[in-house]
């Protein structure tokens, strides 16, 4: 990780469709979403459509309330997906993440890319993607 852009790539044990369906489906994304591992999602819209927007809004176990949102710049199901981020709490600053799914047999492997980042945010995106795709694994796990 550099300042200003973290890249993190993981081997996840599911097809990349379903891994797809995980991340872009809200009543999947309400059950991971968010670094906190005692955190709630507490509401999540997607419209997965270039151009389309997601809003999702999370509370830490600290009640701590965090909105990200953005815009869908580009769609290919199950492999690539590129939208724009933004935090409430960090108005006009956008960033930019990037998900690539590449199939490893009948495992995924996942590059995340979180690029243009604030400088002067609060929020720790390396850690905090890390023990996102931690709660990833854990669904996984579960189901």
């Amino acid at each position: 990780m550099n300042d200003n852009k973290v890249v993190i790539e993981r081997l996840f044990n599911t097809a990349p469709e379903r891994f797809w369906s995980i991340w872009n489906q809200p009543e999947f994304v309400k059950m991971w979403f968010g670094s906190d591992p005692k955190g709630t999602v507490l509401s999540a819209t997607i419209d997965l459509s270039v151009g389309g927007a997601y809003k999702i809004s999370f509370q830490d176990a600290d009640c701590s309330i965090h909105t990200a949102f953005g815009t869908y710049l580009e769609i290919v199901e199950p492999t690539h997906l590129r939208c724009t981020w933004e935090w409430e709490s960090e108005p006009q600053h956008v960033s930019e993440l990037c998900l690539e799914l590449i199939p490893q047999e009948e495992k995924t492997l996942l590059k995340l890319s979180h690029s243009n980042l604030n400088p002067h945010s609060l929020h720790g995106y390396l850690e905090g993607w890390n023990r996102t795709l931690d709660k990833i694994v854990l669904l996984l796990d579960r189901n």
